[in-house]
C-alpha cells in the first residue's frame, strides 16, 4: 500500500468515525456579539437576552445591558423574561400529550368537553374541534376578545363564556385571525380533561422534566430578590401587569438556560434525552401546516416563500429549510423562539423593551448559520423608524386638524354621569368631581380610567393609565329624545379593539 492509499484511508476512517468535523463549520459568534450589541445601543433597548443550540450542543448564551434602567443589575442567562406568546406551544404539547394518552382527540368537538361552550354563531359552536382552537382558524379576526383578559379581573371561565357576545367576523376555518382566547379555551379543556390547573399540568410534565428550574406560569411571585427583566416602555421602567388569566396564551416567564432545553425537546422531536414525553405523530400534527398567512411576494431566491400555522407555531421556509418559530409579545417585553429541524437548530431571543430588534436578531442569527446573505437587517429598520414616526406625526395632526373648535358639550357634565355597559365586556363608570368627567372601566380599573377633556360635540379625549396604549376618544350619542344613550371609544391600537365595544346606559 503506497502513502497516498494510507492517507486516503486515514481520511476516510476519520470521516466515518468523526462526520462532525467535516459537516460542522465554525461559525462567527464573535461577529453576533458586535451586532446585537449595535443593535441594543441603536435602539436604547434596556435589556436582551439571545441563546443558540446547534446539534444537542449550546453554542452561544449571552445577556446584554440590564434588568432595569434604574439599576445596573446585568441581563444574564437566567434571567427571566415574560415570554408572551411563546406559551402557546407550551399548551399545544399540552393537548398533545393528552392525545397521546387517549384522554383527547384533536378531532374532538369543544362542545363534547366543554358542555358549556359557546360562541355568537351556533354553527361554529357546535362544529368548533379541539385542533380548530389552536390553529388560528375559529373565524373571529385577529386579537378578537383581548380585552377580556387584559388587565382585567376576569377568570378563565368568564372569559371564555363572554366571547359568546362577539359577532364573527371571519369565515370558518376558511380565513386566519390569530387568537389568544382559544387558547385560554384549549387551557380550560385541559382542566377539564385531567382534573388539574392548566399551570400544574405545565410545570408537572413539562418544567420537571425538562429541568426547566427557572420558569413560572406567573409573575405574581416575583419579588426584589427575582432575577426578572422590568419591562420597558421607549428605556422607562412599566410595572408589572398580572397575566394570569391568559395563562395558556401568554403568561409564561423563562430565560435562555431554560428556554434552550425546551427548543432541543422541539429540536428531539418530542423527547428528553432517551424519554419520549410527546410522541411522533402528534409532533407532526402540531408542526404542519393549516392555514396560509400573506408572506408578500415570495419570490426571493433563498428567502421565505410561504408562512402558515401550526398549532401554537408559525412555519414557513427559509434558505430551503422548514422553519418553525413563534414570537410573543406584550407591554414592555418581546421574544422569539425559532428552530429549524433539518439543521437541529434553536434559537431564543428575549428583550425587555418594545423596539423589534429581536426579529431583525433572529433573521441575522439564520443567516450566519444556514445562509450566505449578508444583510444588515438593524440597519434597514434604523431607516425605516423615522418613516413610521413621520406616518404617527402625520396622523396625530390630521386628528387635529379634525377638530372642530369652540362647540360645546349637547349636557350639562351631571347628565353624563353613571354606569354604563357593553354586552361582552362589562361595565363602565363616569363620574364627575371638580367640574372634570373621569371614565373607569371597571373591569380593568387600574389601566383603564382616566380624566375625559372636551375636545368637541359630546367627543371627549381620554389617556388611560395603562403606558402602553395612546390617546383616545369618547363620544356619546343620543336618541331622538334627546338622551344620552350610549358611548364608544377610539382608542386605535393594533392590540386592543376598542372599536367592539359599545357602553349603553344601564
Amino acid at each position: 500500500m503506497n502513502n497516498y492509499t494510507i492517507r486516503r484511508a486515514v481520511y476516510i476512517i476519520i470521516f466515518l468515525i468523526c462526520p462532525s468535523i467535516f459537516s460542522q463549520p465554525q461559525h462567527d459568534y464573535n461577529f453576533l456579539n458586535i451586532y446585537i450589541q449595535n443593535a441594543v445601543d441603536s435602539f436604547s433597548v434596556p435589556g436582551l437576552a439571545v441563546g443558540i443550540i446547534k446539534n444537542d450542543e449550546v453554542v452561544y448564551a449571552k445577556g446584554f445591558g440590564v434588568k432595569s434602567t434604574k439599576s445596573d443589575d446585568p441581563i444574564d442567562n437566567k434571567t427571566l423574561f415574560g415570554i408572551a406568546s411563546l406559551s402557546k406551544a407550551f399548551t399545544a404539547a399540552s393537548i398533545g400529550m393528552l392525545v397521546d394518552e387517549g384522554k383527547l382527540n384533536w378531532n374532538d368537538k369543544v362542545i363534547d368537553h366543554l358542555p358549556w361552550f359557546e360562541l355568537h354563531d351556533p354553527y361554529i359552536t357546535r362544529e368548533l374541534k379541539i385542533i380548530d382552537l389552536l390553529s388560528h382558524r375559529s373565524g373571529l379576526a385577529t386579537f378578537d376578545g383581548d380585552l377580556l383578559w387584559y388587565g382585567t379581573n376576569y377568570t378563565r371561565a368568564e372569559i371564555v363564556k363572554r366571547i359568546r357576545e362577539l359577532p364573527i367576523k371571519n369565515s370558518f376555518r376558511e380565513k386566519y385571525g390569530y387568537q389568544n382566547v382559544m387558547f385560554i379555551v384549549a387551557g380550560e379543556v385541559i382542566k377539564e380533561v385531567t382534573g388539574k390547573t392548566w399551570e400544574k399540568f405545565i410545570k408537572e410534565r413539562i418544567f420537571n422534566p425538562l429541568e426547566m428550574v427557572n420558569s413560572t406560569v406567573t409573575n405574581s411571585i416575583f419579588n426584589q430578590s427575582s432575577n426578572i427583566a422590568i419591562p420597558h416602555r421607549e428605556s422607562k421602567p412599566m410595572d408589572f401587569i398580572n397575566y394570569d388569566n391568559s395563562g395558556p396564551a401568554a403568561s409564561i416567564n423563562s430565560c435562555v438556560d431554560d428556554m434552550l432545553k425546551w427548543a432541543q425537546f422541539w429540536i428531539n422531536k418530542g423527547k428528553v434525552d432517551s424519554t419520549r414525553l410527546l410522541s411522533e405523530k402528534s409532533y407532526y400534527t402540531i408542526t404542519k401546516s393549516y392555514m396560509t398567512i400573506n408572506s408578500g411576494k415570495g419570490e426571493e431566491i433563498g428567502g421565505t416563500h410561504f408562512v402558515t400555522t401550526g398549532l401554537g407555531w408559525f412555519l414557513s421556509d427559509y434558505a430551503g429549510r422548514k422553519i418553525m418559530a413563534h414570537g410573543g409579545g406584550l407591554p414592555g417585553f418581546l421574544s422569539r423562539i425559532t428552530i429549524v429541524p433539518e439543521d437541529s437548530l434553536g434559537i431564543v431571543i428575549f428583550q425587555n423593551d418594545e423596539q423589534p430588534v429581536y426579529s431583525d436578531i433572529a433573521k441575522k442569527i439564520l443567516d450566519v448559520i444556514i445562509s450566505n446573505k449578508e444583510k444588515d437587517y438593524v440597519a434597514e429598520r434604523l431607516k425605516k423608524i423615522n418613516g413610521y414616526k413621520e406616518r404617527a406625526e402625520k396622523k396625530r395632526k390630521e386628528r387635529e386638524k379634525s377638530r372642530v373648535l369652540d362647540t360645546e358639550p349637547s349636557f350639562e357634565l351631571e347628565k353624563y354621569i353613571g354606569v354604563y355597559a357593553d354586552k361582552m365586556y362589562g361595565d363602565a363608570e363616569v363620574k364627575l368631581k371638580d367640574d372634570k368627567l373621569s371614565i373607569t372601566l371597571l373591569p380593568t380599573k387600574k389601566l383603564f380610567y382616566s380624566e375625559m377633556t372636551h375636545w368637541h360635540f359630546d367627543t371627549f379625549k381620554i389617556k388611560f393609565n395603562d403606558p402602553f396604549l395612546p390617546e383616545g376618544f369618547v363620544t356619546f350619542n343620543k336618541n331622538s329624545y334627546g338622551e344620552i344613550t350610549d358611548f364608544t371609544i377610539d382608542l386605535p391600537n393594533p392590540d386592543f379593539h376598542f372599536y367592539n365595544l359599545r357602553f349603553n346606559v344601564k
